[in-house]
Order: C-alpha cells, then sequence, then structure tokens
C-alpha cells in the first residue's frame, strides 16, 4: 500500500494519515484516516477507518481502541512500538517509523 502521510493537528486531534479514499479493486483495503484523539478525560484513543468496495458504494468502519494509561510510563520508542498494534494500524502497514518522523506527536501525547 502506497502511503500518502499528512499531518493535522488539531487541539484535541492529532490526524497522522488522511486521503480521499478511491476505489479499490474488489477486495481490497484502505485506510481512510488514521489518528490520535485526546478525550476530555485526559485518556487518549487509536483510531483508524477503513474502506473497501462493495459494489456500487463503499464499505468498512471506524476501529477506536483506546490507548492504556500504563504505557505512558514507557519510553517514546517502546510506546510507539505499541501503539502502532492499535485499531489495525500495522495490518495496513504503519510502523512506528511512520509515527516518529511526526515530531509533533511526542508532544502531543505529552512526553
Amino acid at each position: 500500500m502506497k502511503k500518502y502521510i499528512e499531518t493535522t493537528i488539531k487541539k484535541d486531534k492529532f490526524m497522522v494519515y488522511r486521503r480521499n479514499a478511491k476505489k479499490g479493486e474488489r477486495g481490497q483495503k484502505w485506510v481512510s484516516w488514521y489518528c490520535f484523539n485526546r478525550k476530555e478525560d485526559g485518556t487518549y484513543e487509536a483510531e483508524l477507518d477503513e474502506a473497501w468496495n462493495e459494489g456500487c458504494h463503499n464499505g468498512g468502519g471506524t476501529i477506536i481502541q483506546a490507548i492504556p494509561q500504563e504505557w505512558f510510563a514507557l519510553p517514546y520508542d517502546e510506546f510507539l512500538g505499541r501503539v502502532i498494534t492499535l485499531a489495525s494500524a500495522s495490518q495496513y502497514g504503519f510502523t512506528s517509523e511512520d509515527l516518529k518522523e511526526k515530531k509533533e506527536l511526542k508532544e502531543f501525547f505529552g512526553f
């Protein structure tokens, strides 16, 4: 999968990846967006929206998983190694190296 990675930062959302989903081959899956959210209670979650072609329309859904609070006590590199396993991100080819390239993400997570 070719990744068009761009960053958008809002106060409580860090968008790692966004693209306009284009029709794929039958059965092919793609990611519409991949981001992290900071909730009002100070906790964080990983969010990934996956899509696939279902004939005349796209199917799919959004996967949202909480980031365990105890992971924030880990060194940042180890933290990213675990975070990338959430919301099926690694199944779509995302790596902790992709996240390390996002310098603002470290501050977003409070490291």
